[in-house]
């Protein structure tokens, strides 16, 4: 839920329409990782904002949410491809290469699309370089600060607080 509010702050304002916008949810390949960047509750509160959600299948799976779960929220499940083309593109790693294409996903993503995502800036600087080429607009969760204020979007304390 935090990931919806932050969603909502980023595109709170005159612009384009949300029903115009597309979030994808890709599956995480990130070896070992079976998070998911986006419950089915969360896709139905997205869904409900008049955002389309289009989730790659099996993307929930290792955090046993099944596609079906994610068609009843109201998402369309489609492959990797139109996921990471997304206008706003939603993940919990960082991306990376596919191995299974043969592409890295930033070569799969939209021009001056959204991301949101723990990114690690700091330790990833070729990563910012090739997403900065693409104008893309990177939101990093594991930038925002961990102050009273902005606790609400504080993704690494909810998920040590999961972990613990």
């Amino acid at each position: 839920l935090y990931l919806i509010s932050y969603i909502f702050f980023v595109f709170d304002s005159p612009g384009i329409p949300y029903k115009q916008l597309t979030v994808g949810v890709p599956k995480e390949i990130f070896q070992n990782e079976r998070r998911v960047a986006l419950s089915p509750a969360g896709v139905q509160a997205l869904i409900k904002q008049g955002f389309n959600v289009v989730v790659e299948s099996g993307a929930g799976e290792p955090s046993k949410f099944p596609d079906e779960q994610y068609t009843q929220a109201g998402a369309a499940i489609k492959d990797v491809k139109d996921v990471l083309a997304s206008d706003l593109l939603v993940k919990v790693r960082a991306p990376t290469f596919n191995p299974a294409l043969g592409i890295h996903e930033v070569d799969l993503m939209k021009d001056a699309s959204t991301l949101v995502s723990f990114i690690y800036p700091a330790q990833n600087p070729e990563l910012m370089d090739v997403l900065s080429k693409k104008k893309t607009t990177v939101l990093a969760m594991d930038q925002v600060p961990r102050v009273t204020i902005a606790q609400g979007y504080d993704a690494l304390s909810s998920m040590a607080n999961i972990a613990g």
